[in-house]
């Protein structure tokens, strides 16, 4: 293969990957269900739970701009830590308060929070473990898809993967 020939596959495959990165950032600025947003939150956050939101369940505290929701947990996805002390910090049929800072004036109704006041729809939550009940929200809620999920089985799929081949090795 000459030279030109494997500079024009790479340019090809270079442009493809910008058309792609660029076609998924237009298709809207909160759609946060893309693969490379998936990924990165299933990496980031110790705690995945699948919920779905209590009807008449918000709160707004106007004093520290912040909005308190509470949420049903339907799966545990993924928990990290194990507590002492508990089993599991989070159970199925637990109810859990959401704090959502809202120091960016991020309005609920946007398209990028509004899954947290559907009652009727299971939404996925990465979140950081605490030691309480109360888990404050940095990353937006994603509806519970069978893509979204395959995206997140993957991740972590992948993930074991890694540390079994690590534990093999040494």
């Amino acid at each position: 293969m000459s030279s030109t020939t494997f500079i024009c596959l790479h340019l090809i495959i270079l442009i493809t990957n910008i058309i792609f990165i660029r076609l998924t950032i237009a298709i809207s600025p909160c759609d946060l269900s893309s693969a490379i947003n998936l990924q990165s939150a299933t990496y980031r956050y110790s705690l995945i739970l699948r919920v779905q939101p209590a009807l008449s369940s918000e709160h707004i505290n106007r004093k520290n701009m912040s909005t308190t929701r509470k949420v049903v947990v339907r799966e545990v996805i993924k928990m990290a830590k194990i507590n002492l002390y508990h089993h599991e910090l989070v159970k199925i049929h637990d109810i859990i308060i959401i704090n959502i800072n809202d120091v960016n004036n991020q309005d609920l109704d946007d398209s990028c929070w509004h899954l947290l006041r559907i009652s009727t729809v299971d939404i996925i939550l990465f979140l950081n473990e605490t030691n309480t009940s109360e888990f404050n929200l940095q990353y937006p809620p994603v509806e519970s898809t069978l893509r979204v999920r395959q995206q997140i089985d993957a991740v972590l799929n992948h993930g074991k993967c890694l540390l079994n081949m690590l534990e093999l090795s040494s």
